[in-house]
């Protein structure tokens, strides 16, 4: 039996949309970020000097945030701040993790261009475990080869040194200071072996037991899978002029015009609730999805193109016209739309005149 999927209605710009799917994004993201946050500096690399701030001072770089999120802000900043890379920290990644975390996660309707912001993000996400210094697996530390314990008191034979990757914290280094509080987890935060070990950095970006809900990657994904479920919008607030020129409704207008036409006038309100009671069927082409961008969200038709057209699929949609004086307008914009179709008042105009010329 196939599982249906949870629907609710969100309100954009004063248009009831049916949204597919119960993933909430700003909640996932803030749920993430509050996780992160959870994971202090000093716990998870133990014993640091503090500062004022609450960071840490650590000598072979400037500053290391308080937090798990802090360290993830910086890995990202990182990746378009490389020596030989242009930028510093003010785009790319960066940019657009600030962008999602001000703005992005709030969107319940995204255009294309915020969709592709996301997508954009996730592909920079999984560019990291491909990359020779980005992926948090690979992060390099050097300590002795070998070293054994004497009386208590560890010894190191010889000047030898190893690689282990993720962590520093290890076998060697738990030995090394025995009164330090060992994070919980933290065996397989390193590993001598690359793309094995799975540190907090790693686990906060890709999941891991740390983050049993899923990674900061998993989050975009949701979003992104999100995006192509369909909406169903409900036009409430709407344009009668951009209303007409959606092919399915001015066809069904000029359709249905006649019957609702009687003794000189349209009977509006009988006319407006048939036009309410209607799905019509979306089309996968950009006119269509710039008219119904324009609708739903009250933009220019002129400001809208590919880039910032709805990323949604509209399979279908709804009317809720509220006055006679717009369904006035929609059929009268319609036949504008469509000069070969004659309306009814113009086709008893030209029936008139010639009964006329006739009595002459």
């Amino acid at each position: 039996m196939v599982k249906r999927e949870k629907k609710s209605i969100e309100v954009i710009n004063g248009n009831p949309v049916e949204m597919t799917g119960s993933f909430d994004f700003e909640q996932a993201f803030n749920d993430w970020q509050a996780k992160c946050r959870s994971y202090k500096t000093s716990e998870i690399s133990p014993k640091p000097p503090q500062d004022e701030n609450g960071g840490t001072k650590n000598p072979k770089s400037k500053f290391v945030p308080k937090d798990l999120l802090g360290q993830v802000r910086n890995h990202v900043s990182a990746s378009v701040a490389r020596p030989d890379s242009p930028n510093k920290g003010d785009s790319g990644l960066y940019k657009a993790l600030e962008e999602i975390d001000s703005k992005l996660k709030t969107i319940k309707v995204f255009t294309q261009a915020e969709k592709q912001i996301l997508e954009k993000f996730r592909d920079g996400l999984d560019s990291f475990l491909t990359h020779p210094t980005l992926n948090p697996q690979n992060i390099v530390f050097k300590r002795p080869k070998r070293y054994r314990e004497v009386d208590g008191k560890l010894q190191i034979p010889s000047k030898a040194k190893i690689k282990i990757y993720g962590h520093y914290i290890d076998d060697y280094f738990i030995k090394r200071y025995p009164k330090l509080k060992v994070p919980a987890g933290s065996k397989n935060w390193s590993s001598t072996t690359r793309n094995k070990a799975t540190p907090p950095l790693y686990q906060a970006i890709y999941g891991g037991d740390m983050f049993p809900k899923g990674g900061l990657i998993e989050v975009i994904e949701s979003a992104i899978e999100q995006i192509e479920k369909p909406i169903e919008p409900v036009l409430t607030k709407i344009n009668s002029d951009l209303l007409a020129q959606l092919p399915q409704v001015r066809s069904w207008v000029i359709k249905n015009a006649k019957k609702y036409y009687k003794d000189g006038k349209y009977n509006l309100s009988a006319f407006r609730n048939e036009l309410n009671s209607q799905n019509y069927q979306g089309v996968d082409s950009l006119l269509f999805r710039r008219l119904m961008t324009a609708n739903l969200t009250g933009k220019k038709l002129s400001s809208i193109n590919a880039k910032n057209v709805l990323a949604h699929p509209v399979p279908k949609f709804r009317i809720n016209m509220k006055t006679n004086k717009a369904m006035q307008n929609l059929i009268k914009n319609s036949y504008i739309r469509s000069p070969r179709a004659k309306a009814p008042d113009k086709k008893e105009k030209t029936e008139v005149k010639k009964w006329f010329e006739m009595v002459l």
